[in-house]
């Protein structure tokens, strides 16, 4: 799991967005890479309260720490560097109620359940919008990647940028202060958005987005143009049912 590094200062375009952002649950670093063997640590396995099923992109964070975790594919997190003694922690994972429980933290790695109980409501919006932009994405006529909110959680980077640029299958150089992308013989300044806002920085503000606070990655045009959404974004969509816009460029 990559360090996250300090964040440049967003550019003018997000300030459109800090009233969307405000009301979302503060963004904190994804988990350290692994504890010391003698430091006290919480870890846990996160499932679904129904099915029983391990939930894969849930995050963890303890108040007492700067660090947080994202469940991997078996539901498993971890936190270190917070402290012997309880501690009281937050999970959360969009389409489940936010779960907080008083655990206490030691070296022994013992693992604990925590069970999640799924919303319905904001279940069957997230299924309604997300075929509503599966559907965008299939009458656009180019290329078009997906990448859910588990492909983003399991990947260990911790921008957007680098996210997509590993795994999306990029190629991108220098192109002044930021990146291009190279594409059918010439350099593309690419055209990224946010929640549906264009960020006129591009690649540039695409570096300053943790990967925790997305939900979801549409990368058209081999990387010309991409479209990021965070976790409250799409809770808001689920929540009115939203229908995405058309893509014209």
């Amino acid at each position: 799991m990559t360090k996250p590094r300090p964040t440049r200062p967003l550019v003018s375009s997000l300030v459109a967005l800090v009233a969307s952002v405000a009301l979302a649950p503060p963004v904190v670093a994804q988990q350290k890479p692994a504890c010391n063997d003698d430091e006290a640590r919480i870890v846990g396995v996160i499932v679904d309260a129904d099915t029983e099923a391990p939930l894969e992109g849930a995050h963890a964070s303890v108040e007492a720490s700067y660090w947080g975790s994202l469940t991997t594919d078996n539901g498993r997190f971890l936190l270190c560097g917070i402290g012997a003694g309880i501690h009281t922690v937050t999970v959360e994972r969009l389409g489940y109620e936010n779960l907080e429980t008083r655990i206490e933290a030691n070296s022994s790695g013992e693992p604990v359940a925590l069970h999640m109980r799924p919303d319905p409501v904001l279940l069957e919006g997230l299924e309604i919008v997300s075929d509503r932009f599966e559907r965008r994405r299939r009458a656009v006529a180019t290329s078009v990647r997906a990448f859910d909110q588990e492909a983003i959680a399991s990947s260990g980077f911790w921008s957007a940028a680098d996210f997509v640029d590993m795994r999306a299958g990029v190629i991108t150089t220098p192109c002044g202060i930021s990146r291009c992308v190279y594409y059918r013989g010439r350099m593309v300044n690419p055209t990224v958005y946010l929640d549906e806002f264009r960020l006129i920085g591009g690649w540039s503000e695409l570096e300053t987005i943790p990967s925790s606070m997305l939900y979801m990655v549409e990368v058209y045009r081999r990387g010309t143009h991409i479209r990021a959404y965070t976790h409250h974004f799409m809770k808001r969509a689920a929540t009115i049912r939203l229908a995405p816009m058309m893509i014209w460029d």
